[in-house]
């Protein structure tokens, strides 16, 4: 599975881009899912930089400006009427899938750069359609109040929940 390091940012000081250490000050590694490492890799292959050079360039060179990503989204994002999103909600929503994937609060902040609990807290706010379908996945899991629950136990339990909810992945049943 490929692996992108994050260990520096780019901001721009005086109208100058200026490279430093991420916010947290730490290099962190995040695991990407195939179909997204696939476009990475064809956009590195296609690029003129080299391993640590930045992801993104303008066609001088150059590092893309917080400034220039945010008028090149709000002008897509606007031709296809989702004008009230931002870059960031990219990231929020990356984040908020892992945590209803299973992602413990310390793999959120692995995986997002967090140095507190805090920061990846907001990730694992709870949809409703999510609750429901734990709601279910825990009636399946109940069963008779007399019967123990085991390890095979609950693994049939998680399956049939699966069955009755799409939604609800095995692994995440348990």
């Amino acid at each position: 599975m490929a692996t992108t390091k994050v260990e520096r940012q780019t901001t721009l000081v005086n109208g100058k881009p200026v490279t430093t250490k991420t916010k947290t000050g730490n290099v962190h590694r995040v695991k990407l899912p195939p179909r997204i490492a696939a476009e990475v890799e064809a956009r590195l292959a296609a690029s003129k930089g080299f391993a640590r050079a930045p992801m993104f360039l303008r066609a001088d060179g150059e590092p893309i400006t917080n400034h220039a990503l945010g008028q090149a989204w709000r002008r897509a994002a606007r031709r296809v009427g989702l004008g009230q999103f931002h870059p960031h909600d990219v990231r929020h929503a990356g984040l908020t899938m892992a945590a209803q994937n299973g992602a413990t609060t310390r793999e959120l902040m692995a995986r997002a750069g967090h140095s507190t609990a805090r920061a990846a807290l907001i990730y694992q706010h709870a949809a409703e359609e999510r609750d429901a379908a734990l709601a279910e996945g825990l009636d399946v899991l109940g069963g008779s109040p007399t019967r123990s629950v085991t390890g095979t136990g609950m693994a049939r339990a998680a399956i049939l929940a699966t069955e009755k909810s799409p939604d609800l992945t095995a692994e995440n049943a348990v």
